[in-house]
C-alpha cells in the first residue's frame, strides 16, 4: 500500500481550507466553501463539500442554508451537532450588528451626581428642572426635562425674587413624570433645579417642595424609589432630604 500524503484526503483538504482562510479572509470562499467549514466540526471524517452543495441547490443560497429550520435541515440529512451550529449563526450575526450600548453613568454617589450636574448641565436652561432616571444598579437610564412643570421661581424685573407657585397643577406634572419612569423601566429618580439668577437655593426649595412632596407619595405605589431633589446654584447645591447648603 502506497503512502498516504497529508495533502490528500478531506484532512488535507479541511487543511487547505483553513490556510485560505488564514492568508485570504472568508471573502475569497465561494458560498459552499463556507458552508464546508461551517460543516466541518460536525462531520468530523467526511469530506462536507458534496453537502454542502446539496444544501446550497435545496435552499438556493448560504442565507438560505442559514435561514433554514432545524426541522428542514434535518430532512437534508444535516447532522444534530451541524444544526445547532448552522442556526445559531443568524443570532449571532444579529447579535454583532446591532449597535453597542452607551456606558451608562454611575449616579451612585453624592460625588457622581455632582460631577454629572457638572459636566452636562453647562448649557441647560436656568430655572429648568431635570429628572434623572436610574436603574437598579443606580446607573442613568435617562435625563430629561420634568414634563409640564415650569421654573416655579422667577426673578421679578426691579431684582426682587418672586416664589411662584407654577401655574400647572401639581398633579398632572407629577403623574407624566411618573408616566415617564414606567416607560424607562427605572428602578429610581433624582430630581434636579438649576436655580435662576436672582433666586437662591433656599427660595428655589421653598416653592420645588409641593411638587416633591406629592412624588415622595406617589412613587412607592409604583416601587419606584425617589433619592433626592437637590437645588443647585453655580457651585452650590441644596438638596430636599439633607441638611444645609453644600458646595461642589
Amino acid at each position: 500500500m502506497g503512502q498516504t500524503f497529508a495533502s490528500t484526503g478531506p484532512v488535507g483538504h479541511r487543511k487547505r481550507m483553513r490556510s485560505r482562510v488564514a492568508r485570504y479572509g472568508p471573502m475569497g470562499l465561494a458560498d459552499y466553501e463556507i458552508l464546508e467549514m461551517l460543516l466541518f466540526p460536525g462531520v468530523p471524517r467526511r469530506d462536507t463539500k458534496p453537502l454542502a452543495k446539496a444544501l446550497i441547490n435545496t435552499f438556493g443560497s448560504l442565507s438560505g442554508v442559514l435561514g433554514a429550520s432545524p426541522q428542514e435541515l434535518r430532512a437534508t440529512g444535516v447532522s444534530a451537532a451541524s444544526i445547532g451550529l448552522l442556526t445559531l449563526i443568524p443570532d449571532i450575526a444579529q447579535k454583532l450588528g446591532a449597535p453597542e450600548e452607551a456606558e451608562r453613568a454611575d449616579i451612585g454617589e453624592w460625588s457622581r451626581l455632582l460631577a454629572y450636574c457638572q459636566n452636562n448641565f453647562a448649557t441647560v436652561p436656568l430655572g429648568q428642572m431635570r429628572v434623572l432616571f436610574l436603574d437598579v444598579r443606580n446607573q442613568l437610564l435617562a435625563d430629561e426635562a420634568v414634563p409640564e412643570y415650569g421654573a416655579g421661581v422667577s426673578a421679578s424685573t426691579n431684582g426682587a425674587t418672586l416664589l411662584d407657585a407654577s401655574p400647572l397643577a401639581l398633579g398632572p406634572a407629577v403623574g407624566a413624570l411618573l408616566h415617564r419612569a414606567l416607560g424607562h423601566n427605572a428602578s429610581a429618580l433624582i430630581t434636579v433645579r438649576l436655580v435662576e439668577n436672582g433666586v437662591s437655593c433656599a427660595q428655589a426649595l421653598q416653592t420645588d417642595t409641593p411638587f416633591v412632596q406629592e412624588l415622595l407619595k406617589a412613587a412607592p405605589l409604583l416601587a419606584l424609589e425617589v433619592y433626592d431633589h437637590v437645588c443647585l446654584k453655580g457651585k452650590q447645591w441644596l438638596s430636599f432630604r439633607g441638611s444645609g447648603l453644600g458646595e461642589w
